[in-house]
């Protein structure tokens, strides 16, 4: 059984607390959006990959069980800063990088501002496609334990594949979230840049995935309800899987496509797929 250490470091943000497992190339797990989002999002996965990777799973600035009260943030300016932060207080002067939803958003912004930092990005159901934000990304209040199990549910497209226990462990980790002080409100300037079009437009992916280089591997579970997996597969069927052909501004240059049979949430549904389908790109020379 793979151990997983809980660790905590001091940012300038305040104290981020992180996951830790494995040894080998640095490899950070970015997670996705909501007041009851941490790196425990990752709880399922990160044992398929600590066999081959030194994986690191830190709470992104305003989630999590760390300082989440943040005087002028959490923003997509402050969170990359955060990660550049991160990278310099644990000595990675490089790292891979796996982003799952609005961590692939970050994860992107990252390697467009930073591509020196990083050496292969996995974006997974990644956000930051969609003009418009996904429903309901604006919680009113904290949820209950069955109010988020059903959620759960919901984000599978089979939910018979996850075992009982560890659903239960993924509704555990979400309801701890969702109540760490501050988890109400600590997301509101994060929030207000995804639901304002004009703030939205500033930081939305298609902008920037063009320029950037780093080699790329997009990923899509095939029943996610979230993000366009239909739009990508048809893009990638009009140019043979190569994205430099695309018509559409959408695809970084070295970007590469795959899919697998879920819903928003590949590592939680088939963790052993997702690490199979991802550590072989993450740890190519071409």
């Amino acid at each position: 059984m793979t151990a997983i250490h809980e660790r905590r470091v001091d940012l300038g943000c305040g104290e981020n607390r992180y996951l830790e497992a494995g040894d080998g190339p640095p490899l950070l797990l970015l997670h996705g959006m909501g007041m009851a989002s941490s790196a425990n999002g990752f709880d399922l996965l990160i044992p398929h990959l600590a066999g081959r990777f030194r994986v690191l799973a830190p709470d992104l600035l305003g989630f999590g069980l760390g300082t989440r009260a943040v005087q002028a943030g959490p923003t997509f300016e402050l969170i990359v800063d955060q990660l550049r932060e991160f990278m310099d207080r644990l000595g990675l002067s490089r790292v891979h990088l796996v982003g799952h939803s609005l961590g692939g958003w970050v994860g992107n912004l990252l390697a467009y501002e930073s591509p020196q930092r990083v050496s292969r990005l996995v974006a997974l159901c990644s956000a930051g496609l969609n003009v418009q934000p996904a429903a309901g990304i604006r919680a009113t209040a904290i949820p209950s334990r069955p109010q988020v199990e059903a959620l759960v549910r919901g984000w599978l497209h089979d939910a018979s594949r996850v075992s009982d226990g560890d659903l239960a462990h993924v509704v555990d980790t979400l309801v701890a979230a969702a109540n760490a002080p501050g988890a109400l409100e600590s997301l509101d300037p994060l929030l207000a840049q995804q639901e304002n079009p004009a703030l939205r437009a500033r930081y939305l992916l298609m902008r920037r995935l063009p320029f950037v280089e780093v080699p790329t591997l997009v990923v899509w579970g095939e029943h996610d309800p979230l993000e366009p997996y239909p739009v990508w597969k048809a893009e990638a069927s009009q140019v043979d899987h190569d994205f430099t052909r695309c018509s559409r501004p959408w695809a970084a240059p070295r970007a590469r496509f795959a899919s697998l049979p879920t819903g928003h949430y590949p590592h939680w549904e088939l963790p052993r797929e997702t690490a199979h389908l991802i550590a072989p790109f993450l740890l190519a020379n071409d």
